[in-house]
């Protein structure tokens, strides 16, 4: 202009504000003074969104540090991401509902991060006969109020494990088992199953973990129960929150059940998660690590 400043003139004569596309890259001109932004500032455009601008006016993409806080922002949309997760320089992030991103600490699930290893499709197979059970008795509702993970403890295979609660159901069963390529349902998720005792049985969707090998398949195994969790969940209107001393949560170990309601005395799956962590990643994994999972999972659903 004629006072020094500069200006960005579209192709009407009209001085321009908001976010503008100029060769390639979006810039931010502050629609009260009409020059380009000279800090680092979350802005609103002139159609509503919101943008992450930088010091030099650019609207900016990728991890971005604001007050503290890691965001990231899409490279196509440059809008916040608010859910799922992200990799930049080899380490995983969930962003939460506020953008703010978490670093994802433990191995196992940076792994399944990291490897986009997803999950396996629900299938059903109701091999326990439907009038077995009815619906939840220790709910007001008659609906589940947890998800309890079971693991068998034996080197089975799924399909063994599934014909076995075939002939024995009238003694026990869960209502899905979860491997490294599979996650099948055999009993009516909407009726109780005989899996940990009461009062759980009475509250909880209950599924067991087959014992795999190797690290991608325990890692895979590891993503279909935490999708399966999360699926359920969502399924009933539960939110993930780990089982508390006095009864509330809603994700619980078959040890939590032992520890917190009674009627059981099992502690899986602590000791063979601990195992195939310690064995595969030189890590733990706990049920607070688990719950990160369901949790990222029950948020892109």
């Amino acid at each position: 202009s004629q006072w020094g400043d500069w200006y960005m003139v579209g192709s009407d004569g009209v001085v321009q504000s908001g976010v503008q596309r100029w060769y390639g890259r979006y810039y931010y001109f502050d629609p009260t003074t009409y020059l380009k932004l000279d800090h680092q500032d979350y802005v609103r455009s002139q159609w509503g969104s919101w943008y992450m601008v930088g010091s030099d006016g650019i609207v900016q993409s990728g991890i971005i540090r604001w007050y503290g806080s890691l965001y990231y922002f899409d490279p196509i949309t440059y809008l916040l991401k608010t859910s799922g997760y992200v990799v930049s320089n080899g380490v995983a992030y969930i962003a939460g509902s506020d953008g703010k991103l978490t670093a994802v600490t433990n191995a196992v699930n940076s792994y399944i991060l990291k490897n986009y290893l997803g999950h396996a499709a629900i299938t059903y197979d109701y091999v326990i006969p439907s009038d077995v059970t009815d619906t939840y008795s220790d709910t007001s509702d008659g609906k589940p109020n947890m998800i309890v993970v079971h693991e068998t403890a034996d080197d089975a295979t799924i399909w063994e494990e599934i014909n076995y609660e075939k002939n024995t159901y009238e003694d026990a069963f869960v209502h899905a088992f979860v491997d490294g390529n599979n996650i099948i349902v055999i009993s009516n998720t909407d009726h109780e199953a005989w899996g940990a005792g009461y009062p759980a049985n009475g509250r909880a969707v209950q599924f067991e973990q087959i014992e795999v090998t190797g690290a991608s398949n325990f890692a895979k195994e590891i993503s279909n129960a935490a999708y399966f969790t999360a699926y359920m969940m969502k399924k009933y209107g539960l939110t993930p929150s780990l089982a508390q001393l006095n009864g509330t949560g809603t994700l619980w170990s078959h040890h939590n059940v032992s520890q917190y309601l009674g009627g059981t005395d099992h502690t899986d799956p602590d000791g063979y998660w601990y195992n195939r962590a310690s064995t595969y990643f030189g890590t733990t994994y706990t049920m607070s690590n688990f719950c990160q999972l369901v949790s990222l999972y029950y948020n892109t659903l």
